[in-house]
């Protein structure tokens, strides 16, 4: 499927709210793809996971999920505004809470969005095929040198989770990611 394709679905779902992640590796531009999504149709909300992960360790644990589950996509679906607080990535902790307003279509995107504890809230899976490698140079170029041995860390877990996942085999949506 392509972007033009993709977007039909989208205007086309019968699904009120309609749910979707877009996960793939680090740096791979599913950010880049929500906020093209969002630019393209109304009645869009973007959830970034970076800001739901509790720092570096652990990121992609099992009480992430069902933080996602409880406190964002099962309110969200039942019309209810979601409010979840963001980790603030300088202060290491969660501060500023957000507040999310029932709209039509709710992204989640970043790394883990697809996994299998959320698809069955999932309306719309999109994988993001890209480059690990190319990814990982991209994120230190958007994000800055000090975090290159996180960054390093992390890989290690995103491919042990995509690799317990299989994310990519059980999205609706394959697109190449930025160049």
């Amino acid at each position: 499927m392509n972007y033009v394709k993709l977007i039909e679905v989208l205007r086309n779902t019968k699904s009120i709210p309609t749910i979707v992640s877009i996960d793939g590796v680090a740096g791979s531009g599913k950010t880049t793809l929500a906020q093209r999504i969002k630019n393209d149709l109304s009645e869009v909300e973007i959830i970034h996971m970076d800001d739901l992960y509790d720092g570096w360790t652990n990121p992609l644990s099992t009480q992430l999920s069902t933080r996602i589950v409880n406190q964002i996509l099962t309110p969200y679906i039942d019309g209810m505004p979601t409010k979840y607080k963001k980790y603030n990535w300088l202060l290491e902790k969660f501060d500023e809470e957000v507040y999310v307003p029932p709209t039509k279509y709710l992204i989640l995107e970043g790394v883990g969005s697809g996994q299998k504890a959320l698809r069955h809230l999932v309306d719309i899976s999109i994988w993001i095929e890209f480059n690990p490698q190319l990814g990982f140079e991209r994120v230190i170029k958007r994000d800055g040198e000090m975090i290159r041995n996180q960054m390093l860390d992390f890989l290690i877990v995103q491919d042990e989770h995509f690799s317990q996942e299989k994310t990519s085999n059980f999205a609706h949506c394959t697109l190449n990611g930025a160049p």
